[in-house]
């Protein structure tokens, strides 16, 4: 079950939507093949372990265990249930970490294994199963992305000048590090004022990975279609009490204004099939989504580089994930406690 996990941690990325999952077919006591999930809308884990499986040990399958990190899909989507796949091999024993909590498996795929005579076997390395898959989980329990709250700090605590001037409080390193997390959540997510003072482009350009979708929190003032976010065809969302037509990769989502917008942002964004986004900015947009208690995961980055004064750095209670450094940037990781 540790390799499934290996194998899923691999394709995490290009598997979202869906999660990543891996798969290792063994006969007696002896790996004769292995698979993970294909980019999103290929084929499941368990197909391509059956299919890596070499023609001289085709006829082993059917005296074989077969470990998965997910409950096997039993239904038509992109494509073919992988539950009729092993059943239709004769795999007698399925091992697997976890339950699919996505309403069109959830259970039904082991209770279509079982009622063919296939032995299950639930829970090896649950909790790793759930750690490795959890923007997945908190989608489909909660209906909303997984979020990640992420911000760079001064020693003295501070965010960033008051005059709104840019400031690097971090090294290069530490910012490749920050493009690298962005290229594994399917949306980024700002306020109006981070756009407007920074004008910034929210890609992945310091490393090797697709681009989050850009979502931007345009409560009250009017953007220029001047603005970086606009000049390419990276997928934008902009949230706006203003109707506004949609250009390029530029959709405009009509807010109302007798609601809360985190909470209809968050609703739309679910319906959207966004599963994970990261937060970075700003200390207004921060300190919202902590007030209402909504984040999952929060990263923190502290330089060496001190301010004076300037704009306070958001304040989080959460339980410390992990903690390392990167040349003098001290990076933690918190969850939330809840």
């Amino acid at each position: 079950m540790q390799r499934c996990l290996e194998l899923a941690f691999m394709g995490l990325a290009e598997a979202s939507p869906n999660p990543s999952v891996g798969a290792v077919l063994v006969h007696d006591n002896k790996i004769i093949a292995e698979g993970a999930t294909s980019a999103y809308g290929g084929p499941h884990a368990e197909v391509n372990c059956i299919q890596n499986v070499k023609a001289e040990d085709q006829h082993l399958i059917k005296n074989s265990r077969l470990y998965v990190s997910l409950e096997p899909c039993s239904h038509y989507g992109k494509t073919p249930p992988c539950s009729d796949l092993i059943i239709a091999n004769k795999i007698p024993q399925v091992i697997i970490a976890n339950k699919d909590p996505n309403v069109l498996v959830a259970g039904k795929g082991i209770a279509e294994l079982k009622d063919s005579g296939i032995e299950l076997i639930e829970g090896v390395l649950e909790k790793e199963g759930f750690e490795l898959n959890r923007r997945f989980f908190t989608f489909h329990t909660k209906k909303r992305p997984y979020i990640i709250l992420k911000w760079a700090q001064t020693p003295e605590g501070y965010f960033a000048p008051d005059n709104k001037s840019q400031f690097w409080i971090t090294n290069k390193k530490t910012k490749a590090l920050v493009h690298s997390w962005r290229s594994q959540e399917m949306g980024i997510l700002v306020g109006e004022n981070t756009i407007l003072s920074d004008d910034p482009r929210l890609n992945t350009r310091l490393v090797e990975g697709k681009n989050p979708v850009r979502i931007v929190l345009n409560a009250n003032q009017h953007l220029d279609e001047k603005l970086k976010i606009f000049q390419d065809e990276q997928p934008t969302l902009v949230f706006s009490f203003e109707q506004r037509v949609d250009f390029k990769k530029v959709k405009f989502v009509l807010l109302n204004s007798e609601e809360s917008i985190i909470k209809q942002v968050l609703e739309h964004l679910y319906e959207f099939q966004i599963n994970s986004i990261i937060i970075e900015g700003g200390a207004f947009t921060l300190n919202s989504f902590i007030a209402e208690g909504l984040w999952d995961e929060a990263r923190i980055l502290t330089g060496a580089n001190e301010l004076g004064s300037g704009i306070k750095a958001p304040k989080i209670l959460g339980t410390r994930k992990d903690y390392f450094y990167l040349l003098e940037d001290k990076i933690e990781i918190l969850r939330n406690k809840s």
